[in-house]
């Protein structure tokens, strides 16, 4: 139970410590050790660079996209965005298109803006058409003069609408982010032509750019200053660049004034990330003290489970050789890391995100290796707590092995010597068929080569045959050896198809049979003619014991008054009671030892059993000033067993208890279920030393005080044992100096197995 407990937490802790570099490997200050914690705000932090930096270049997009998409400040979807010239024969056509021809023809193809605003197409049919490439006259979105290639100002349909769509989604993705919902990022790029003409792009028109200034993370840039003015401490560094390169006039009079409200009152990205930075902080300190708590429980835990195993029985796995079970892990290692990435991982990718997949497909490979080696360490602890780490490897029993060549001169020589002379005439044989067919001339190289090999193959096979003979010639033997171990002394081997030693062994196994069944016939004979015996001499001496018992009672009915004569008629009832009592023992001994008793098993409750058996006994046990001690458990033990067999088998122990006990002592009765066995125990201090072996005590007439005459047949013990063993308990005797215990078990009867109805009692004493 404890060594159960022990593998649970050890279990738990193991998910504990999974968590926590689940938190810590999943978590965006991974890699970063110690900075993470001089990142005392979000401000300063990777994750608000990485936001700031992507909403800057969403800045500039829009700037350069505004009035390319907008007329009067709303989007125009009739504004013309491309010209287009191709020829027509011999005459040279042109055509423009729109936004909403663009985007109709992309959006017939498939293509479409996620809600990340991004190109992606759909699975659609498609249909054959032809694009031709044709001259791009203009873009409205790129000058001509700004063509970098070639091949800029050569297209298809389905480019230029990828092209349009591609921006419109950069277009919309500031828009809808930054202007057309409240933001926490205020941003103003202002270019100035003149001093009365001026391009404004913002999303705060009301705030003028010292407010911005002021703001709690700021970044000004003006065309005059070489750096930018700023109390952000991870600011992209290209800004200036992008400014310089969005700027449509040719002078140096613009400003990008960004600035950050850090009270956060709106919720967007930078307040969601100001509460993501908090919480993947603690669950990245969090996700240490797991690791750190999960460890440390996982190796007392192991220490507590390597212990326990220390102490177990060694099992079918731990029968391998030591070597052989780390090799075996080793490739279940192999096997699991091949089945979590083909099977398991497979099965985890339906539920698990993407991004996650491969910290998942490594999770799995070291949770199942992990597993494996836990169970290869519990295996080598049971071994070496056996004492069999050393003694069951390969390496301890090499040398047992090889001594076998050096040590034994006899068969083990020959058959070494067959081997070596089999294998030398392959080798030569093999010599001369390549040096037949590589080394021959004319036709009779392939002679002599075909008939070595058909003599390689009969060898071969004269080799095979042999190997095979001697093998099912050892499992004949090995199963006579099996058969006479299990008591089946008539088993013989046929051995007409045997030869050389092992005809020799399989004969002298088939007359140590013959000699064992004839003994065994012998005894079992001799055991029969004594149960007859002492059944036709009880029954002889029953008859002239019944009269005198008769007579010895109607002889004190004469109510004789001389004492004298009262003392012989004392002695005489006591003696011939006790020579009846001992004709049934020995009637009642004999029939239990051949097991030619008639049993009828019921269900009973042997707790009750024990407390009638008390009861009955409390005057004998007071008479010898004997204290019974007896110990019940709260619940009900039912045991199958016939109840008047049981009950003798009691009565025997009881008495045996009064009559040898020592006087004035203890006699301790318990009653408890171990391993679904009802176990019943009986123990006493011995009156007299007991010099004599326990197994002695269950001998027809043995008695443990050889010098008491007057009590007591020596039979006892034998009834009870016997009973016991035919109703399948068990029966042991236990001697400890004067020390003096009995303990008898029946199987429990599954509670299933009882009817709810039934309400089983003891079986009536007789």
């Amino acid at each position: 139970m404890k060594k159960f407990t022990a593998l649970l937490l050890h279990l738990a802790f193991v998910a504990v410590a999974v968590l926590g570099l689940s938190l810590m490997y999943l978590n965006y200050n991974y890699g970063r050790g110690i900075h993470l914690f001089s990142d005392s705000v979000y401000e300063d932090s990777d994750l608000f660079k990485e936001q700031l930096e992507k909403d800057i270049n969403r800045i500039f997009d829009y700037v350069n996209y505004k009035d390319v998409f907008e007329t009067d400040g709303q989007l125009d979807y009739n504004k013309k965005m491309v010209g287009i010239s191709y020829t027509s024969g011999i005459e040279t056509q042109t055509m423009t298109y729109t936004l909403d021809e663009l985007i109709r023809y992309g959006k017939s193809l498939g293509y479409y803006l996620n809600s990340d605003y991004e190109v992606v197409r759909t699975e659609v049919e498609e249909t054959p058409h032809q694009e031709d490439n044709f001259v791009v006259d203009w873009r409205v979105y790129m000058p001509s003069d700004n063509y970098s290639e070639p091949g800029d100002a050569y297209s298809t349909l389905e480019g230029l609408s990828l092209e349009i769509m591609t921006r419109l989604g950069s277009y919309l993705s500031t828009y809808n982010n930054l202007i057309a919902q409240p933001s926490n990022l205020i941003f103003q790029v202002c270019y100035n032509r003149s001093e009365s003409d001026q391009s404004m792009y913002t999303n705060a028109p009301d705030m003028t750019p010292d407010a911005i200034r002021n703001m709690g993370r700021y970044c000004y840039v003006d065309g005059t200053t070489l750096g930018p003015d700023t109390n952000i401490s991870v600011l992209p560094t290209n800004i200036s660049q992008m400014a310089e390169a969005s700027n449509p006039y040719d002078n140096n009079s613009y400003y990008v004034a960004i600035g950050l409200d850090t009270s956060y009152p709106h919720t967007d990205a930078y307040s969601e990330g100001r509460d993501s930075f908090q919480n993947m902080r603690v669950m990245y300190v969090g996700g240490i003290f797991c690791i750190l708590s999960g460890v440390l429980g996982m190796a007392l835990t192991l220490y507590r489970i390597l212990a326990a195993e220390k102490e177990s029985p060694l099992n079918y796995y731990d029968a391998l050789s030591t070597e052989s079970s780390v090799l075996l892990t080793f490739l279940g290692c192999l096997l699991a890391v091949f089945l979590s990435y083909r099977v398991f991982s497979k099965l985890l990718h339906l539920v698990v995100k993407v991004d996650y997949w491969n910290y998942t497909d490594m999770l799995v490979s070291a949770v199942c290796v992990y597993f494996l080696l836990l169970w290869e360490a519990a295996s080598l602890m049971r071994r070496y707590g056996a004492k069999t780490l050393w003694t069951n490897s390969i390496f301890k029993n090499a040398k047992k092995f090889l001594s076998l060549y050096f040590s034994e001169k006899r068969l083990t020589l020959v058959v070494a010597f067959i081997y070596f002379c089999f294998l030398g005439v392959n080798l030569l044989i093999l010599s001369g068929v390549y040096l037949s067919f590589y080394h021959g001339q004319g036709v009779l190289k392939y002679i002599v080569g075909i008939l070595l090999l058909v003599l390689l193959t009969v060898l071969d096979l004269w080799g095979f045959h042999y190997m095979f003979h001697n093998a099912w010639e050892m499992d004949q033997i090995s199963e006579a050896i099996n058969n006479l171990s299990g008591g089946n002394t008539s088993y013989q081997i046929d051995t007409s198809l045997f030869s050389g030693k092992e005809k020799e062994l399989a004969d002298n196994l088939n007359n140590i049979s013959h000699g064992m069944e004839d003994v065994l016939q012998e005894q079992v004979k001799s055991e029969r003619l004594k149960a007859d015996l002492i059944t036709n001499v009880s029954h002889d001496i029953k008859t002239p014991l019944t009269s005198i018992i008769n007579y010895v009672d109607l002889i004190k009915r004469e109510h004789i008054q001389d004492p004298k004569i009262q003392s012989y008629l004392e002695v005489l009832e006591q003696k011939s009671q006790r020579l009846k009592n001992l004709t049934e023992d020995l009637v009642e001994a004999s029939k239990a030892s051949s097991g030619n008793l008639k049993l009828e098993i019921s269900d009973l409750n042997f707790s009750e059993l024990i407390q009638q058996t008390g009861g009955e006994f409390e005057e004998k046990l007071a008479a010898r000033r004997l204290d019974l001690v007896t110990r019940l458990p709260d619940k009900k033990l039912i045991i199958e067993a016939d109840g008047r067999r049981l009950w003798r088998i009691l009565e025997n122990l009881y008495n045996n208890a009064c009559k040898y006990a020592m006087e004035g002592s203890r006699v301790y009765v318990d009653l408890t279920e171990e391993d679904g066995m009802a176990v019943f125990t009986i123990k006493n201090v011995s009156e007299n030393p007991l010099n004599i072996d326990a197994s002695e005590l269950t001998e027809r007439f043995v008695r443990g005080d050889v010098a008491r005459t007057t009590e007591g047949s020596g039979l006892g013990l034998s009834i009870a044992q016997n009973l016991t063993q035919l109703q399948k308990g068990t029966f042991d005797i236990i001697i400890d100096g004067d020390l003096f215990k009995v303990r008898v078990a029946f199987p429990v009867k599954k509670p299933e197995a009882i009817p709810d109805s039934q309400a089983p009692e003891a079986g009536s004493a007789e």
